[in-house]
């Protein structure tokens, strides 16, 4: 939803509608007109449709005026003393055959605007807000005052003048510190135009006057738009200890947090939590692995992405990063059937292509090695931008060598002394393959090269 449509909704649905306060009325006429009676039910029917504040990028603004400036900057803006006059009389004319008292001029002016507004004729809304700005005392009726300019300060979001909005929503805060839709409208303004701290900052005002948890998700969120995860974690937190939303996606959202920020002890504690349930199962057992591979228990992280293959979970790169695990604790055989399955379908093709062709040659299955090696280093010349793999012309010259395939040994490391491969091991390498060869001149020279490559 964007900024217009949002503050509209909140309009409508009585977020921004606080509940027409009680004037004393000195008539004849019955204290609740049947049109107020109707306004009011029209905004009880629409209460429960509040919308939630959406982030929406937008250019920053100048700062707000002092609130004692903004007040009066706000009602005098669009205050027009023929559209005042205009406005009484077609209230003088609507029923009434004698003056009205100004009480019940301003009850009627507010029932009129909330009528206009939630029929979206917001010009005329603003008429009658200026009618009840002319007769409402900000020091009787404060409550009914701040009410007013949060209503007209909606209005200008909805009409893009953003600034004069910050101008009257400051100013209802003047009047009525615990204004809480105030600080809900400034955090949709300063979400909007990405100045994140501000949104954070009015939005948590806004939790601490009405106890509302559930929007620490979206603090939580804004934080981790700033990159700060740590604060997005401590606000997932407080989302969850309030019951917010759903608790199990909160507590499983809450170990991504700790995960993200690299507390991977407490990320296994917090998806162990959820192991076994038959939801977010799979999905945990996966992140159980992931932190236990960033705190080297290999084995531990293999059982888990067993395991979450057990539950169904199929997560692209569960196998490649099992077969890493497995590689690690040198169980070359499982792992080169995972990253055989990882190159086949998931979007580690090169990288599982490359460990299975290590782990094919640390069974001394060389020409099944070399056959891998073979084939990543040929899609990397077919390449539309052609890449090297030089770890893959490394590995496949060992191979070559072990086989006595001398003469393509000595092209493959030659290839990566030119690309400066691991230049002490490649010269140490090939001089081996000279000696095999009998050509200790190259044999003796690449010696010395690999000495002075190691210093």
């Amino acid at each position: 939803m964007n900024r217009k449509k949002m503050v509209a909704a909140l309009m409508a649905a009585g977020c921004v509608l606080t509940a027409q306060p009680a004037l004393a009325v000195v008539s004849e006429e019955p204290a609740v007109t049947e049109t107020q009676a109707a306004a009011e039910e029209t905004a009880a029917e629409e209460t429960a449709q509040a919308a939630e504040v959406q982030t929406e990028e937008a250019a920053p603004a100048e700062e707000a005026a002092p609130a004692e400036e903004a007040a009066q900057a706000a009602v005098e803006a669009d205050t027009d003393a023929e559209v005042v006059s205009e406005a009484e009389e077609t209230l003088n004319n609507a029923a009434y055959s004698s003056p009205i008292p100004d009480s019940q001029k301003l009850d009627a002016s507010y029932t009129l605007a909330l009528n206009a507004i939630n029929s979206e004729d917001y010009d005329k809304a603003k008429e009658y807000l200026n009618v009840c700005f002319a007769y409402c005392d900000p020091q009787s009726y404060p409550e009914m005052y701040a009410d007013l300019l949060l209503k007209r300060g909606c209005i200008d979001v909805i009409e893009d003048n953003i600034d004069m909005a910050l101008l009257s929503l400051d100013a209802a805060l003047k009047v009525q510190p615990t204004l809480a839709d105030a600080y809900l409208v400034k955090t949709q303004i300063y979400a909007a135009r990405n100045e994140v701290d501000q949104a954070i900052d009015s939005l948590e005002q806004y939790i601490n006057l009405t106890e509302d948890t559930s929007l620490y998700e979206t603090v939580a969120q804004l934080h981790e738009v700033n990159g700060d995860i740590e604060e997005a974690q401590e606000a997932y937190d407080k989302f969850v200890e309030g019951g917010g939303g759903d608790q199990e996606q909160a507590g499983f959202q809450a170990g991504l947090y700790k995960m993200e920020s690299g507390k991977f002890d407490e990320a296994v504690t917090a998806f162990e939590a959820y192991a076994d349930d038959e939801v977010y199962g799979a999905g945990a057992c996966y992140n159980i692995g992931i932190s236990k591979m960033n705190l080297n228990d290999y084995a531990g992280a293999a059982e888990a992405f067993s395991q979450s293959f057990e539950k169904g979970g199929e997560f692209d790169g569960a196998y490649y990063n099992r077969g890493v695990c497995l590689l690690m604790d040198a169980k070359w055989e499982e792992a080169a059937a995972d990253f055989a399955k990882s190159a086949e379908t998931e979007s580690f093709t090169e990288d599982a292509q490359f460990n299975l062709g290590v782990c094919q040659m640390q069974l001394e299955n060389y020409e099944e090695a070399i056959k891998s090696f073979t084939e990543l280093i040929d899609k990397g010349e077919a390449a539309e931008e052609p890449i090297s793999y030089d770890g893959a012309y490394y590995y496949r010259a060992g191979c070559e060598a072990a086989i006595g395939e001398l003469e393509d040994a000595v092209a493959d490391y030659t290839v990566c002394i030119d690309h400066g491969y691991e230049l002490a091991q490649s010269y140490y390498q090939r001089a081996q393959v000279y000696g095999a060869l009998g050509d200790a001149e190259n044999q003796n020279a690449d010696l010395e090269n690999s000495l002075k490559a190691a210093n």
